[in-house]
């Protein structure tokens, strides 16, 4: 019983796709079509190219590199927002924080800064920044493929919510006062350029098969080749976990499509864009937004809102993002005492942008 629980802990979004598509199925017979293996295929094959481009610490050599070069307080902040914002539109959103935030940590050490700021604005602009690609978050990956939205399609909707995050973004790094600060960090070696341009070449590929450029399942079988023949290790190190989360979800999406109760919910609560939106903000906030995406999927064709709602939705409550609980836990475990000021201060600088930056794109549904 003790294993159950602590494997809930570890993975209860994963257990909830199971039970969802468990007792779902008992209603309603699963069929093999409901699983979409483009994007389990396309999903593994990123986690794959993502895992190799972290091994060989491309992006804390990157950012080391620039680091270095800065010469007052907001220039750090400047340049670890950016890394962190225009990364996770590319490795997803963990991944930015995992790499980012630990750099932020240990700059703190060595200045003896206090970091608290600087990393929750670091999760602001993970969230944000990953939410204008298709590949930056596991949401836009799976509502990209339900809806077949086009590249055009997709940027034509998140244009005008990413501007507007992002002026919020360098509204609250410009409100922070300035300081003159020297900082040298140790150099990392620079990844060995072969490997580095086959793994970004590898990224891009993945990326165009995302968009419906490439087939999918080459793009993995490529990836997963290469991948095997550098360091057939990484292999094992992928977050199959995922992957069984999404194909739950797929089971139980397609097990209650075609429910009375479903259809009520369609035509009641997500039969316009704003009712859609503003579910899409709610349900965010108390189950995170990849599974409300997946979720919410099936009951509404307002493909935009949808996608808007999910993702601003990733504002508001630690849970309404799951990489925000990334952040955290990286604070709270090198400054336990100044965990509860970090929650709060998260949740003021969150929820004021859910008010702003929900509110402006409500306004242009």
């Amino acid at each position: 019983m003790q294993k159950i629980k602590n494997y809930w802990r570890r993975e209860p979004v994963l257990c909830i796709a199971v039970i969802l598509a468990a007792v779902s199925s008992l209603y309603s017979r699963p069929q093999l079509a409901y699983i979409d293996f483009d994007v389990l295929a396309i999903l593994l094959s990123l986690m794959l190219v993502v895992a190799e481009l972290k091994e060989i610490r491309f992006l804390d050599w990157l950012a080391v590199e620039l680091l270095n070069k800065c010469r007052s307080k907001r220039q750090l902040e400047l340049v670890l927002l950016a890394v962190t914002y225009v990364s996770s539109m590319f490795v997803t959103n963990d991944v930015a924080l995992l790499t980012f935030v630990p750099l932020a940590l240990v700059i703190g050490k060595t200045l003896k800064m206090d970091m608290e700021r600087i990393i929750i604005l670091q999760t602001l602009a993970a969230n944000l920044g990953s939410m204008l690609t298709p590949p930056g978050n596991p949401q836009n990956l799976f509502l990209y493929a339900h809806y077949a939205y086009t590249a055009g399609s997709f940027f034509s909707v998140m244009a005008v919510p990413g501007i507007i995050s992002l002026a919020y973004l360098l509204l609250l790094l410009f409100h922070g006062k300035d300081s003159v600060l020297k900082l040298e960090l140790p150099k990392l070696q620079q990844p060995p350029k072969g490997i580095l341009l086959l793994f970004l070449g590898l990224l891009l590929l993945n990326i165009g098969a995302v968009l419906h450029w490439f087939d999918k399942l080459w793009a993995l079988l490529l990836t997963a080749g290469v991948v095997a023949l550098c360091d057939w290790r990484r292999l094992r190190e992928v977050d199959y976990s995922l992957l069984v989360t999404f194909a739950g979800f797929f089971v139980f999406i397609g097990n209650i499509s075609h429910s009375p109760a479903v259809s009520y919910l369609q035509q009641s609560l997500m039969g316009s864009a704003a009712g859609t939106y503003l579910t899409g903000l709610l349900v965010s906030q108390f189950l995170s937004n990849v599974p409300a995406a997946m979720l919410l999927a099936g009951l509404t064709k307002e493909a935009d809102a949808l996608l808007l709602g999910v993702n601003i939705g990733g504002l508001g409550t630690m849970i309404a993002s799951m990489a925000s609980v990334i952040s955290y836990k990286l604070y709270a475990a090198e400054h336990p005492s100044q965990a509860g000021k970090y929650v709060r201060t998260f949740l003021y600088y969150n929820f004021l942008g859910l008010l702003l930056i929900g509110g402006a794109v409500y306004f242009l549904l």
